[in-house]
This record gives structure tokens, sequence and C-alpha cells, in this order.
């Protein structure tokens, strides 16, 4: 029995990011069912909608005083899930999530990295920054083994980085599995989610395929932007060259966009799908959950290594993406929909214990009576 502790969860939380907030919530999940009485602090972009949301304590990320003050009697402070240690999306992500974490540090409170998609690491200064306030850290976990290897090379001890999954594979557990998938629907239903990406040029090749599936399926198109803030465009986009490609060929199909901010809401829209499209990463991690055959759009390595953990090749690289390989790609996973489910099943099964257990190690490994 582990002692009751104040944790402080750091990530991408409070910006409407369905996958972040479904890594807050499988957290805040795991976290309490092994210590129910666990006292929980986010640090949020919007503090106000995560206290509402989760029903835990929140501070404003960016709220240096603030953080101080709740890590004098903080007994470990976690960099949780995500991809937060990359520089492809801009040069502040690493030194701002590395900062809290060498404050922490700094102020005596014990650290942990937590399931974390390493890279990809470009600069240089970033990687020995990395392996620096990492070498100091209590405890360290990734999700896949494509970001240990990169750990490694960087010099990280190879005995101090634990391979784990994915936090979000806890929610299989609330994904309530004896609802009947719908099958009241008149036409099979797909489900895309895209996101901007380069030019945006990819949605001319992801239109063309998905078009002339859904036509020779006689199928409608549900897109689920996961970032409202950056999907909708590019969303709406995709949409209008879908309607565009049906009017064409005089097909009568819907190509429906919606937007949800709840995690749960989202995941229960999945079991009226019945395959799906994705260019971010939880999206395909949903359509595991709820045993959706997909296929993935390769537009990052963490794609490519959560494909290979899941011992599935339905991925297509999205640098050049070719309407024909894709198209073929999407109707040979659809034709062999049964074998796929099989896969899924057993993998979310063991995914899913996994992460329980992660979460359980790092509790029980990092917090305990002195």
């Amino acid at each position: 029995m582990i002692i009751l502790a104040k944790l402080i969860l750091s990530g991408y939380f409070g910006f409407d990011n369905i996958g972040d907030e479904a890594i807050l919530l499988s957290m805040i999940g795991a976290f309490r069912s092994i210590e129910p009485e666990v006292d929980l602090l986010a640090l949020s972009g919007n503090p106000a909608r995560t206290r509402e949301k989760y029903q835990l304590s929140a501070i404003k990320r960016t709220n240096i005083a603030a953080l101080i003050k709740e890590l004098r009697d903080c007994d470990l402070f976690v960099s949780g899930g995500g991809s937060l240690l990359q520089d492809v999306t801009g040069l502040k992500s690493i030194p701002f999530y590395l900062g809290q974490v060498l404050l922490a540090q700094l102020m005596g409170t014990r650290t942990a990295f937590y399931a974390q998609g390493i890279g990809p690491v470009k600069n240089r200064f970033y990687r020995r920054l990395i392996k620096w306030v990492m070498g100091r850290a209590d405890y360290i976990s990734v999700r896949d083994p494509m970001s240990r290897k990169l750990l490694l090379e960087w010099g990280i001890e190879e005995e101090k980085v634990k391979l784990t999954v994915d936090p979000v594979f806890v929610l299989k557990g609330l994904f309530q599995e004896d609802k009947e998938r719908d099958n009241k629907k008149e036409r099979p239903l797909i489900g895309v989610s895209v996101r901007p990406w380069g030019d945006n040029t990819y949605l001319d090749s992801l239109s063309l395929a998905l078009g002339k599936f859904a036509r020779e399926i006689e199928a409608d198109i549900l897109i689920l932007p996961f970032h409202a803030g950056e999907d909708l465009e590019p969303g709406r986009e995709l949409q209008e060259k879908l309607l565009a490609d049906f009017q064409q060929n005089d097909y009568n199909g819907e190509v429906l966009l919606e937007t949800y901010t709840a995690t749960l809401e989202m995941l229960e829209k999945y079991r009226e799908i019945d395959i799906f499209l994705g260019v971010r990463l939880h999206s395909l991690i949903f359509a595991a959950l709820a045993q959706i055959p997909f296929v993935g759009l390769e537009y990052d390595p963490k794609v490519e290594g959560f494909l290979q953990m899941m011992g599935i090749n339905s991925g297509v690289k999205m640098e050049k993406l070719d309407a024909g390989e894709l198209y073929r790609v999407i109707s040979s996973v659809y034709t062999h929909s049964s074998d796929f489910r099989t896969v899924l099943q057993h993998r979310t099964d063991l995914f899913a214990r996994a992460a329980v257990i992660s979460a359980e190690e790092l509790l029980k490994g990092v917090i305990r009576n002195d």
C-alpha cells in the first residue's frame, strides 16, 4: 500500500486536443484506481475547464509562481504522455516541458517522465538537454520502442528507460464492450481524422481514394477533427473535395463533419464507424480501442511506431501520398475486417493491462514510505 501523495501532471492539457485530453483522463483514471485518495493537480492551458471536466485541481501552466508554490508540498512531478519532447512543431516545446521538470528537480521534488513519445529532435543541444534532465529523473517510461531507441542513442542508461504503452489504452476499461455496434445504418460509415500537414496537398490524394472507396461500398463519410483549433480547416477542405467527387459521380452519399471536445463522447462516436482512416495518432488508438479496422497515414514516426507495436501493416506514407496505393490499402483492410478485429481485441487487451501496470509501477516505485 503506497502512502497518500500529491502529484502534479504536466502535458498539453486544456487546449481542446482530444488526444492529449484522453491522456490526462487516462492518467487520472489509472492513478486513482491504484490510490483513490491521491491528490492530483494538472498544469493546464485552461485551468477552469480542466477543473470542471475532471474534478481535480488545476493551475495555469505558465504561472511559474503558482507552480513553485505547489511544488513545495508535491511528492512527484509527472511529465506525462504525448509527444512533448520534439522540435518539429516548434522550438519552444522542449525547453518549456524540460524547464518544468528541472524546476521541480531543483526544488527537491521527485520527477518522472511517464509514457512519453520522444522525438523527432533535430537540434543537438536539445538532445544533450534531454539527456541531462532525464538523467536526473527518478523514473522514465516511453510508449514505443522507437522512443526508447532514441534515448539510448543519446546516452540515457539502458536500465533506466522502461518500455510501456500509450496511457490511453487504459480507456479500454471505460469503453463498454457489451453495447452492440450500430447495425441500423442504411450505409456503412467511413471515419476520417485529418490534420494540417505541409501545404495540405495530401488531401487531394486522400479525397480521390476515399471518394472511390466510399462509392464502391456505398458508404457515408464522417470527418472527426481531433484538435478543434487546428483540424477544422483541413477537415472542411476534405469535406468540400469529397462532396464535389460525389456530385461529379452522381453519388448521393453524405459527408459529415462533427466536432467533440469530450474524450468519451468522441470514443462513443466510434461505435458507428465501420472502417477508419487517421492521421493523428490518438484517432488510430481510439479505432483500436473500438476494434475498428483502420489505415494510418504516417506523417510522423510515432504513427509508424504505433502500427509496429500493434503488429499491423496498414500504414501509408504521407510523403507523396499516392491515391491508388491508399485505395488498395483501404480496400484490403476492409476486406479483412474480421481478422483485423481479432488482432485488435488481443492487442488492446494486452496494452490495457500494460498501461495499468505501468501506472502502478510509477506510483509504487517512486512514491513510497521512507
